[in-house]
């Protein structure tokens, strides 16, 4: 009897490892496994804002939330040069499973902490994460993807689309269904499929090293330059408008808190749904036409935000901007794994690292304008002074990235 059960016990190890085998052949699982894994980032990003002034640590005061909007920035920025290097050196499935660890520690101390303290440090390890998740995410996916890549790094970006819709819906709903700490509950079952599939599905084998000048002259290719430039200043554009467009909204277009949820909600849809556009452009023109074609079209249309006195117009033209930011960051996320391709390198990890720390900035710099400078301007002079900055930048773009259309 014991026998028989030793043996069946084998066989079905033997399927399941068959099985997990096969699905980690498929191409498509790559794309599958970063996919969700950006969507629990931007999940969880978007579940703890709407209920960190119920946590039991009682935040008050804008002071300790700007502190704790810091240490998320100061998470990504620290562990972004890390995973990076961890990602070329041992392959990009250890960063990745790091990166889930922390967001499973982070979402931990979001649902038990009851300090300030421990809050920070959540804040700083979910940052961690998503450095983790964009670093060795991205450059999973240009590893897999060497043909049609700006298509896949936007349906790769889906996921973290879906994350920032349904994050603040789930910390929302559940909350008023069970109190602050059912929604971090839910979001550990999430996070517990995240790291079956991140563990079990993901290609287990090192990058190959590159020479440290090699990987300097491929950091300081105009290429890379150029594109992570443009990163920072999409990232800046769109960053301007978190703080800001509520506020417009409110107080000058009369519309009430439901009203702005809606909007950034259809206008992220909007984003996801442009991926298969982006990559038809790119391939029948270029890249780098696609890429200033984006820049031109958020330049032009975000002053538009000011200008209509409707709040159904407002929405319209954001999701616009929405789609332009599409035209930005699709084509350059795909134009960094192009150019490792070109140094005939392997070090997908680094550019993607450059990317990650470039949105950074980029974000980091408009929250200072929003907080510095933004209050002693209107509303749109704060945008036209954004659509001149990315204006200024089209001479970077078209003299830095290549021309070549996209691949079929």
């Amino acid at each position: 009897m014991g026998s028989t059960l030793a043996k069946f016990s084998t066989r079905k190890q033997s399927t399941l490892r068959g099985l997990v085998d096969s699905l980690r052949s498929y191409r498509w699982t790559v794309l599958v496994v970063v996919a969700f894994a950006l969507f629990i980032d931007y999940m969880m990003y978007g579940l703890v804002v709407p209920l960190t002034p119920y946590s039991p640590a009682k935040i008050v005061g804008e002071q300790q939330m700007g502190i704790l909007y810091g240490a998320y920035a100061v998470g990504v920025l620290l562990a972004t040069p890390l995973f990076g290097h961890l990602g070329d050196k041992y392959g990009c499935r250890t960063p990745m499973i790091i990166g889930v660890v922390m967001i499973s520690l982070a979402t931990l101390l979001f649902a038990l902490g009851d300090s300030f303290y421990l809050l920070v440090v959540a804040r700083a390890f979910q940052g961690a994460s998503a450095a983790a998740s964009w670093t060795a995410g991205l450059a999973l996916v240009a590893e897999k993807y060497h043909d049609k890549r700006v298509q896949m790094m936007g349906l790769a970006m889906v996921g973290s689309t879906a994350g920032s819709i349904l994050g603040p819906m789930i910390g929302t709903w559940f909350f008023e269904m069970g109190g602050y700490a059912l929604p971090f509950q839910v979001a550990g079952c999430f996070i517990a499929l995240d790291i079956c599939m991140r563990v079990l599905l993901l290609p287990n084998h090192p990058a190959k090293n590159e020479s440290s000048a090699d990987l300097r002259s491929l950091l300081l290719d105009k290429t890379v330059v150029s594109a992570a430039f443009a990163v920072a200043l999409a990232a800046s554009a769109w960053g301007l408008l978190e703080p800001l467009l509520p506020l417009h909204v409110t107080s000058k277009l009369h519309g009430a808190p439901h009203d702005i949820g809606p909007m950034f909600t259809v206008s992220t849809i909007a984003y996801g749904m442009m991926a298969p556009v982006v990559n038809l452009i790119a391939e029948r023109f270029s890249i780098k036409k696609a890429i200033c074609f984006g820049m031109v079209l958020m330049a032009i249309s975000l002053p538009l935000l000011a200008v209509f006195p409707s709040i159904l117009w407002t929405g319209v033209i954001l999701c616009v901007v929405s789609m332009a930011y599409a035209f930005v960051l699709n084509p350059t996320s795909a134009e960094l794994g192009n150019a490792v391709d070109r140094k005939g390198m392997n070090c997908y990890s680094a550019v993607y690292a450059v990317y990650n720390i470039a949105y950074s900035l980029g974000m980091i710099g408009s929250d200072f304008f929003a907080a510095t400078f933004a209050e002693h301007l209107q509303f749109i002079q704060s945008l036209q002074i954004m659509s001149v900055i990315l204006l200024l930048g089209l001479p970077v773009m078209l003299r830095g990235v290549s021309g070549e259309p996209e691949r079929i």
